[in-house]
């Protein structure tokens, strides 16, 4: 148990203390005030001084900006060089930024003369002047879009403004001036391939014609030749005789039918000729006649007899008639076959002479494809020579690009932000001298926390071999040696016979800090005179001490319960805590009886009873020892603990009434003087206002 408890204490003065931290930081304010300071004069003489850039903004907008009537005649669709994507933008915003375009914007701003830019105002564009401008020139496309920022410093507004208008002027109008000589470098080189192809369209022209001379393969209508033009023609005479012998034979057929199935009156024109549709047209009015008749007469009536036989008449006619059509369609058809039969002939004939000529055509036939071929690119050539003649007349190709913002002249300056600089400045200042003094605290504190943790091991385990080892009636063979005191003390002035009013507790600590030894540390000893008020001052001031470095309150005085309310317990519902008594009688080790103070970073072991022992002295030696800076109390000056903690204090605070204070420290010097320098504190009250805070 012992071993944990000493294990937490270990890890608990090894823990970063944020009030320490604040306290070292509070003591090392000058080291962040003046820092801080100094920044904002420094700051505010810079915006003062340096002189102020204006920086001027112009836009641009990637886009096509060919329309209807800047294209050519036959030009149609997008040319591919005229997409817009993120790399072509990012391309043209590091071609705006070019030594090109930087040049030419120099002369045109007169730069060279310039005494910002140029001092030796030679009027000479050299690669200073050029790397100079390029350094107050930034472009740079706007996220998400085809839009180029433009952005130039001076010291002048106005000249920031033209210096941005003119790289834009100047970029647009090298755009121009590429596609135009790129037009121009075209239309010289098509206008040498064009007579190149004029001769040679020529040439397989001239090849055509003398091989159909030659060969006999002259043209006829459509392109053909005259052979093949023939066979053509047969074919489609052989085509309308047999049509003309099909339709023939089919109205001889259809007449047949009709007169058999005595149908001829419904005869189609197509195949009645004029005499036997008069013949139809009467029968039919004959007919009507008859049924007229008919109604009033009887069939052997003489009227009927004659109306009937004038029918029959007609019916012989027609059939007359129609007989003779189809005798008339009959030969009409063998003409028609005849014909067939005489154009197949001629048609196999010509066929013969024309896979004769086979050969003949095949080369000719290659050698128009040869002379169309060349035709066709010539055209082609001729159509782009126009194209590229008209872009470059004139400089009818736009600038893929055009300005949407111009840079007017700013207002107020881009560098230096004023009060942003002296914010920044200050600000950085501030928290770099924190984060030093906290370093440095932090430091300090390792250091002292590494030397009380190399001294306290031993006095621990001194305290532990002591709490179970059996008594000894003999003088130990090895004592530890006690600290010695600071120094000799001094015969008391009159300052320091003053008496301390409570009010006066921060000039008490700071009073005890100035009595360390050379080597830092401080041993003091706050007694009473057996009123029991010394454990408050004592407890405030380690308190006070605490937050310059580890302090330890020892309480060897009586035990007053409300101590252990200030103190961290493991189990909140104890009653009592182990003290110094229980560690001089073997019941507690170190761990267990060093406290932690809730309201701050101070160490404290309790009274715990009035035991005391032989081995006081030993570890009150350890513990002066372990700590920079020990606080014992005594609640009596004649007690034997009191006497024993005199021993090893540097400064002695004597707490006591003012009326009998001048009394007290008399006597008090002989019994606790030794070497150490005696305070006196008086109580002007009989409660203090240190004793109502606590």
């Amino acid at each position: 148990m012992s071993v944990g408890r000493a294990s937490e204490g270990a890890e608990r003065e090894q823990a970063i203390d944020l009030g320490r931290l604040v306290a070292g930081i509070r003591r090392r304010r000058r080291r962040v005030i003046w820092p801080t300071i100094l920044a904002l004069v420094a700051s505010t003489v810079f915006v003062l001084v340096v002189s102020p850039r204006y920086t001027g903004v112009a836009k641009l907008l990637l886009e096509d900006q060919e329309s209807y009537f800047t294209k050519p005649d036959k030009a149609s669709g997008m040319d591919p060089a005229s997409t817009i994507d993120q790399e072509a933008v990012q391309s043209q915003a590091e071609a705006v930024g070019s030594g090109d375009l930087a040049r030419k914007a120099i002369d045109k701003l007169g730069l060279g003369t310039n005494p910002e830019f140029n001092p030796d105002r030679d009027g000479k564009v050299d690669q200073r002047l050029v790397d100079k401008f390029l350094s107050r020139l930034t472009v740079f496309p706007v996220p998400r879009s085809r839009v180029l920022q433009i952005e130039f410093v001076s010291r002048d507004p106005d000249l920031a403004a033209r210096g941005a208008n003119t790289v834009a002027e100047v970029y647009l109008q090298s755009l121009t001036e590429a596609k135009a000589s790129a037009a121009r470098t075209a239309s010289t080189w098509l206008s040498g391939k064009i007579e190149d192809l004029r001769a040679k369209v020529a040439d397989a022209d001239a090849k055509v014609e003398d091989f159909r001379a030659g060969s006999g393969l002259l043209a006829g209508a459509n392109g053909q030749t005259v052979p093949a033009q023939q066979l053509s023609e047969l074919n489609a005479q052989l085509a309308n005789a047999r049509s003309a012998e099909a339709a023939a034979t089919a109205k001889a057929e259809l007449l047949r039918r009709l007169e058999t199935e005595g149908r001829l009156d419904e005869a189609p024109e197509s195949v009645a000729d004029e005499s036997m549709r008069r013949s139809v047209e009467q029968r039919a009015a004959l007919r009507a006649q008859i049924a007229e008749a008919s109604r009033t007469l009887l069939p052997l009536h003489p009227r009927m007899k004659e109306l009937n036989a004038q029918l029959a008449g007609l019916d012989s006619q027609i059939r007359d008639a129609a007989a003779k059509n189809v005798r008339v369609f009959e030969n009409d058809a063998r003409l028609a076959a005849d014909q067939v039969a005489s154009l197949s002939a001629a048609i196999k004939e010509q066929s013969r002479t024309v896979a004769t000529g086979n050969a003949d055509d095949v080369r000719l036939r290659a050698l128009e494809m040869d002379a169309k071929g060349a035709r066709d690119q010539l055209e082609s050539y001729l159509q782009k020579y126009r194209e590229a003649a008209a872009r470059d007349a004139d400089s009818g190709a736009p600038a893929n690009a055009r300005v949407i913002a111009t840079a007017e002249p700013p207002r107020t300056p881009t560098f230096p932000k004023v009060w942003q600089t002296i914010l920044l400045a200050t600000l950085a200042a501030f928290v770099v001298s924190i984060g030093v003094a906290a370093a440095a605290t932090l430091a300090a504190g390792e250091t002292e926390a590494a030397g009380t943790a190399a001294a306290i091991s031993p006095a621990r385990e001194l305290a532990a071999g002591a709490a179970s080892f059996p008594r000894k009636t003999g003088p130990d063979p090895n004592p530890p040696e006690p600290l010695a005191p600071a120094a000799a003390s001094q015969p008391l002035k009159p300052a320091d016979e003053a008496a301390i009013e409570p009010s006066q507790s921060d000039a008490l600590a700071e009073r005890l800090m100035r009595s360390r030894t050379p080597q830092g540390r401080l041993a003091a000893l706050i007694v009473g005179n057996g009123s029991g008020r010394a454990l408050t001052l004592a407890l405030e001031t380690a308190r006070r001490l605490s937050a310059k470095g580890p302090t330890l309150l020892v309480d060897v005085g009586a035990t007053q319960d409300w101590l252990a309310d200030i103190l961290e317990r493991e189990d909140t519902d104890a009653v009592e805590v182990p003290g110094l008594a229980d560690l001089l009688e073997g019941k507690a080790g170190f761990g267990e009886v060093i406290r932690r103070d809730l309201s701050s970073g101070l160490d404290v072991i309790p009274s715990g009873g009035d035991a005391g022992g032989e081995r006081l002295g030993d570890v009150f030696a350890a513990l002066t020892s372990a700590y920079g800076c020990v606080v014992f109390h005594a609640s009596d000056w004649r007690s034997v603990r009191a006497r024993a903690a005199a021993e090893f204090a540097d400064t002695i605070v004597l707490v006591a009434p003012a009326a009998i204070l001048r009394r007290v420290v008399d006597e008090a010097r002989g019994a606790l003087g030794g070497g150490a320098m005696i305070l006196p504190f008086a109580l002007t009250r009989p409660q203090s206002a240190l004793e109502e805070a606590v």
